[in-house]
């Protein structure tokens, strides 16, 4: 299929993105409603006496809760989170859901609240089902290997050989994917501010030459491993990216943003069932099971990462952790930088909405935050924290994928082994960013995640018999 999609790109993400509508259309409610079951299904077990089970990793450190937290944060976002948060609303602005008037206040308050609801607590509840389900097996079985088909599938089943293999194609295409999607995003991004320092238009040789880049510090950072790579990269980010959102908060409108923010809120609080279990809409179909199919394609790499990085955690803190500490993090980020681009729309100083629609998303973006004092300081710190969340994405990508390709669990991956993927990973969006393929690989991204629908049935019902044996 991959050989297929680079040969034609073009026509490969037209399919694609037909097969998606009809498969958006079909699983609309099987999205919606799974996960707000696993929402609840996570909480319910964390609370419970089963949450106080302990996670114990053979020959792992165990890490502070600052450097735990920001490991958790810079892994499950990555820059995507700094490319959507400001002009996720603008994207939004013409179609909101719920049959509301667009450029209405309700409209303008609800499709602000649904930035949060996509990037919150229930697209982290998904990130944590799978973490769970492989804390309890490397509990259990410290030499388990940590995908799928190692955890679901025993010896004794007919066909066992054949299952395993098909449910670990599921979980290493799903990584894959996911980090053509990131760079699709992210590499754009990264080129449109250094583009703009250097007063040149961005292009695919700037955005390749910036991959390079990348690439040194990601086979860097995973050549270290996760204490002195992956957790040092992550610490460096949460301050700079703390800062960052300060600034914002305090030079820009803060009394607006503030205000702003507690309707969100509010209304989070009162629509989340709404919009939860909302169907029938094309702006669900579209964006909301769009969100839904990525956080499930992309839970099972970080599944494994967050394992990882939780030992002699509870389940406990495990799934409130990620659940809310993540959570928490991407709607502060929204309510933030999602505020400060909607206020420079509603004082007429930019038209977000149509800038959106008429100019590349990259160049609105650089737009936003040169608006703000400082501008290109904030720009470079922008873009800075762009390449740091790039970096902590991939290199826990090819930690992952090294660790998952041993035999055993409890053996450390080599160095080699690490690089090796880090050149995989790498090669591959690369490739399909010279062919014009990057929204090829998003929508197999999408349509991958329908299979593991039922993979997360299979691990509910492994969580559920095997927590109490740990």
């Amino acid at each position: 299929m991959c050989v297929y999609a680079i040969s034609d790109p073009v026509g490969t993400a037209s399919q694609l993105s037909s097969i998606y509508k009809v498969v958006a259309l079909r699983f609309e409610a099987t999205f919606q409603y799974g996960a707000l079951f696993v929402l609840f299904f996570l909480i319910i077990l964390a609370t419970s006496k089963l949450g106080t089970k302990r996670i114990k990793l053979i020959g792992v450190p165990e890490y502070s809760f600052f450097s735990w937290s920001s490991m958790l944060f810079a892994s499950g976002m990555g820059a995507t989170i700094l490319y959507w948060s400001p002009i996720e609303w603008a994207a939004y602005y013409s179609t909101p859901p719920f049959g509301l008037e667009a450029g209405s206040d309700e409209a303008i308050t609800v499709i602000n609240t649904y930035t949060s609801f996509h990037w919150g607590f229930s697209g982290w509840a998904i990130y944590a089902l799978p973490a769970v389900a492989f804390a309890i097996a490397i509990t259990k079985k410290p030499s388990t290997s940590l995908t799928f088909g190692s955890i679901l599938v025993t010896d004794n089943m007919p066909f066992n050989y054949l299952f395993r293999t098909i449910l670990d194609v599921f979980f290493i295409f799903g990584i894959l994917a996911g980090a053509g999607v990131g760079l699709g995003l992210s590499f754009p991004l990264i080129a449109q501010i250094l583009a703009t320092f250097l007063g040149i238009s961005s292009s695919l040789a700037l955005e390749l030459l910036i991959l390079l880049i990348c690439f040194c510090i990601i086979t860097t950072s995973a050549y270290l491993g996760i204490t002195k790579g992956i957790k040092r990269l992550s610490n460096i980010n949460i301050g700079l990216l703390t800062l960052l959102l300060l600034f914002i908060l305090i030079a820009g409108p803060s009394a607006y943003i503030v205000l702003n923010s507690i309707d969100v809120l509010i209304t989070y609080g009162q629509r989340f069932i709404q919009m939860s279990t909302y169907i029938g809409d094309q702006f669900v179909q579209d964006w909301t099971v769009f969100y839904w199919a990525w956080w499930l394609a992309l839970a099972p790499y970080l599944g494994v990462f967050f394992v990882n990085i939780s030992n002699g955690k509870s389940i406990r803190q495990l799934i409130l952790g990620t659940i809310f500490i993540g959570g928490f993090g991407s709607v502060i980020h929204f309510l933030i930088l999602g505020n400060y681009s909607l206020h420079l729309f509603e004082t007429n100083v930019m038209d977000l909405p149509a800038m959106y629609l008429e100019e590349k998303p990259t160049k609105v973006i650089v737009d936003v935050i040169l608006s703000l004092p400082l501008s290109y300081l904030i720009l470079f710190l922008y873009g800075l924290i762009s390449v740091i969340f790039l970096c902590t994405t991939y290199d826990s990508c090819a930690y992952i994928l090294s660790r998952t390709a041993m035999n055993r669990s409890d053996i450390s991956p080599s160095k080699i082994l690490r690089i090796a993927f880090s050149v995989i990973l790498v090669i591959q969006p690369a490739i399909l960013m010279y062919l014009g393929g990057v929204n090829t690989v998003k929508w197999m991204l999408v349509i991958s995640a329908i299979p593991l629908i039922f993979i997360n049935i299979l691990l509910i019902g492994y969580i559920l018999r095997n927590v109490q044996k740990i």
